[in-house]
């Protein structure tokens, strides 16, 4: 009998560190009641967390997978895993956009104001694109209903094309597997300076623009791209793991702390983004590799329980978000005739915190519900009824 893919431990937490670092994203846009951008821009660029996904999720699916394809894509083959990864994706994702449905619907219901953002956000027509996981093929203007998800219908499409990759990618040599990563690379530079001029936006939403230019930050148009570009660089990455290259160097505590000092530094002094996600592939390569001191620091039961709810963490923070929006915006409407009330006051930074901290304990409370009683259960009973092989890995 063949022997089980060997589980990667230490990649675990850093996948739910890195939906942590989300969440606290979401937290500080527009209030930047957590850090403003004059003093550091480590939280405003933590946008970069999903390419760290991007990138996590190539690595880890040549990990898991890549024996299966290498000779040959079978249609059986293709069906269990398609069966595996929607089972992994779906389950949690419906019950987020079904649960955001209810909730548009109930405000609407109860009289509740609109405002420009949730016109754009909550739209019907967006539903099909949603439910179908193509709402980032640059078909809408604007980001809809679990603004989130975005990055979760441009994995699975390379979910869908992974099977397709694996035998030209084992068939590089070292000099091809560089070409590889540097087309990447090149490619979001092409986002950056190519695509970012052409984003479209929602006239409502016309302000964001100059706040996103020069970034990677495309999502709801040519999120595919970005997806896409991480994605290789993860395959590629593996790759080199898997030949041990420079083991004796990665697999090193203090080299993984090094280079998430240099990944922090970008982010806090805000260098061009391609520059911050080229730590991406190294970090994981080194972690990955292990080392005694790593291996006990990210085997601490905390550390791999947030890393198991890091889906649930990164798509139920902003229903989480959403629901206490509305729930305001419900009880307290704007009176009609009223003045604007000019800019917001200067955020009080301990009590920003404090309820980001309370906002957090929320959502890790919620996660581990919806990964308990959703996302397990709903992964389970679709691999025993489409008998699909569970792997005893991780899942990307």
């Amino acid at each position: 009998m063949k022997a089980p893919t060997a589980y990667l431990p230490n990649l675990t937490p850093l996948r739910g560190l890195a939906a942590l670092f989300t969440v606290v994203f979401h937290l500080n846009i527009g209030s930047q009641a957590l850090l403003n951008s004059k003093a550091s821009l480590v939280i405003d660029k933590m946008y970069l967390m999903v390419d760290f996904f991007f990138v996590l999720s190539g690595f880890i699916l040549m990990h898991v997978y890549a024996e299966r394809f290498q000779g040959s894509v079978t249609g059986n083959g293709f069906k269990k895993f398609g069966i595996a990864r929607f089972a992994r994706v779906y389950p949690l994702h419906l019950f987020t956009l079904l649960y955001l449905v209810g909730l548009r619907v109930w405000f609407l219901s109860a009289g509740g104001t609109d405002n420009p953002w949730r016109a754009v956000s909550y739209r019907w027509d967006a539903l099909p694109t949603n439910l179908l996981l193509v709402q980032a093929m640059n078909i809408h203007d604007w980001f809809s209903w679990n603004n989130a998800a975005w990055s979760i219908s441009t994995e699975w499409w390379m979910y869908m094309l992974f099977p397709f990759l694996v035998k030209p990618f084992f068939r590089l040599n070292a000099a091809g597997r560089v070409a590889v990563m540097l087309a990447c690379f090149g490619g979001y530079l092409g986002i950056m300076f190519l695509i970012q001029p052409i984003v479209r936006f929602a006239e409502p939403m016309a302000f964001v623009k100059p706040l996103v230019a020069g970034s990677l930050n495309v999502a709801y148009d040519w999120g595919f791209l970005r997806c896409a570009f991480g994605f290789v660089i993860g395959t590629m990455m593996y790759l080199g793991y898997k030949d041990g290259w420079a083991k004796s160097f990665f697999g090193n505590g203090t080299v993984f702390v090094l280079l998430a000092l240099g990944m922090f530094a970008c982010l806090h002094f805000g260098v061009p983004d391609v520059c911050t996600v080229a730590f991406f592939p190294l970090l994981l390569l080194s972690a990955a590799y292990g080392s005694p001191r790593m291996d006990a620091f990210f085997g601490t039961k905390p550390l791999q329980r947030i890393g198991d709810w890091s889906f649930s963490i990164y798509l139920v923070h902003q229903p989480i978000l959403y629901t206490i929006e509305m729930v305001t915006a419900y009880l307290n409407p704007p009176k009609p005739g009223a003045a604007p009330s000019g800019p917001p006051p200067e955020p009080d930074r301990l009590m920003g915190w404090l309820t980001a901290l309370a906002f957090i304990a929320i959502t890790l409370l919620l996660s581990f519900l919806t990964y308990r009683f959703i996302e397990v259960p709903a992964r389970n009973w679709i691999n025993k009824r489409f008998d699909t092989k569970k792997r005893a890995i991780e899942a990307a």
